[in-house]
């Protein structure tokens, strides 16, 4: 996703930015480790602790604007050209004992607004994706950092992901490289066919006058294999007194078919839903409430078969518990009718407020039940691939469909395009969204040993 401002909403994604020292360690390392690379024979760099790899990556988009009940004459701004480029370097590091990971982006993007006045037209980044150390005594590893857990077996999406959500519909392989790790200390032991893990988890706040340590938080994950079976309790409690439990596993039949399922409950979700009691044609504001929902459950239902070769079919169902009910999404969309019906003829201060209020508070997936559907070929046709996916809301026929092309060129270049269609009526979920079509083209060079 680029950095549009109504992209930036969508799917949520929680973190902080980094102390710049631990960036410059980071960049000590990538340097060293690049420089090292091109500087050493092979026998010698087989011996060094330290080893890394880039990946540039540019990429420009075009997009066609929808009739967006959101973005009545553009008032969002949206861009209709834009391109990013980035960086992301990962290096390993052998000793200390154990092992350093990390993984830095360095990101610079360039939207086009017609009006920028309020918006920048030039955005750069660094973050730091990962960046922990693990070391092992016999059957214990221990684990402290920013590091990418995954606990989930979804492809679509994971509920039972507790640690860091590193899914989503959109973008289920993060193209972009914009997922960060959690900040993390992590006790595992491992044994035969099981592992147990325990993980602190705080909420850390690193440039704020606030205390480090903003809130605790504790997981937990207890992993068995029961051949051919996968299986995976999970769970977590919050400082707040919150807590979330599940269940995951998944199962290999033969080698064309793979089946998964998760389930997840959560004792309490604070989410923003419509106020009941404010008419939506009134202007009062907010219309949005923040409100306890007790006892959500999120269930995925999924599998993937290879057949006729190396074509893969993925489908995966997803109940989403704490999504709007067909009441709650209703009065959502009568207050955006309201607001477009008085937009532009008097006072505009509640009605703008009011619109961009709405934006903020959309956020996919707002309703409850959706299905997933992705069809690829590594090597459709002399070092092209093709990946095509879908993602279908089953409240109102709304959804998205992508498709994109892929030529990879050796090992160290590969070049693609995507197509990304949103469709729907404007009082569907996915017809909010103020983008009908995008197009984008890109290319990456891989440095890497």
């Amino acid at each position: 996703m680029h950095a549009a401002s109504f992209k930036s909403c969508r799917w949520k994604r929680l973190g902080k930015v980094t102390k710049p020292f631990l960036f410059t360690f980071f960049f000590l390392l990538a340097v060293g480790s690049y420089s090292h690379l091109h500087a050493e024979d092979e026998s010698s760099s087989s011996s060094f602790p330290l080893s890394g790899s880039f990946r540039i990556t540019g990429e420009g988009e075009k997009s066609t604007l929808s009739h967006s009940l959101f973005n009545p004459s553009n008032l969002l701004m949206q861009p209709e050209i834009s391109a990013e480029g980035f960086i992301v370097g990962n290096t390993t590091y052998k000793g200390l004992g154990g092992v350093v990971e990390s993984e830095v982006r360095l990101g610079y993007a360039y939207i086009n607004r017609k009006d920028p006045s309020f918006f920048e037209k030039k955005i750069s980044d660094v973050k730091i994706n990962q960046l922990y150390y693990q070391t092992t005594s016999g059957l214990f590893s221990f684990q402290l950092g920013r590091k990418k857990v995954r606990w989930g077996v979804g492809y679509s999406y994971s509920p039972t992901d507790l640690i860091t959500q590193l899914k989503n519909p959109e973008d289920p392989e993060d193209r972009l490289n914009k997922i960060k790790g959690t900040d993390i200390l992590q006790l595992s032991y491992i044994k035969n066919n099981s592992e147990l893990d325990l993980v602190y988890f705080p909420v850390l706040e690193w440039n704020s006058s606030n205390p480090f340590i903003n809130s605790n938080r504790f997981g937990f994950r207890w992993y068995h294999l029961i051949d051919p079976f996968d299986l995976s309790f999970v769970g977590k409690v919050e400082q707040q007194g919150k807590w979330a439990s599940g269940v995951n596993t998944s199962v290999a039949i033969g080698k064309a078919i793979e089946l998964h399922a998760e389930y997840l409950y959560t004792s309490l979700v604070n989410t923003n839903y419509p106020n009941p009691n404010l008419d939506p044609s009134e202007t009062a504001y907010p219309f949005f409430l923040p409100t306890d929902k007790k006892g959500a459950n999120d269930i995925l239902l999924g599998g993937q078969v290879t057949f006729y070769g190396d074509w893969n079919l993925t489908l995966e169902y997803l109940f989403h518990g704490a999504g709007y009910s067909s009441e709650e999404f209703n009065a959502y969309i009568n207050r955006l009718i309201s607001l477009n019906n008085q937009f532009g003829t008097y006072n505009q201060i509640p009605i703008v407020a009011g619109l961009q209020e709405s934006a903020l508070n959309y956020s996919t997936p707002l309703r409850q039940q959706y299905l997933f559907s992705r069809l690829y070929h590594p090597n459709l046709v002399h070092a092209i691939s093709i990946e095509m996916y879908s993602f279908l809301s089953l409240a109102d026929r709304s959804g998205l469909f992508v498709i994109k092309p892929k030529y990879t060129g050796s090992k160290t270049y590969e070049v693609y395009c995507l197509m990304e269609k949103f469709w729907g009526k404007n009082v569907t979920e996915f017809g909010l969204i103020p983008d009908r079509l995008n197009a984008i083209v890109g290319i990456s060079l891989f440095l890497d040993r």
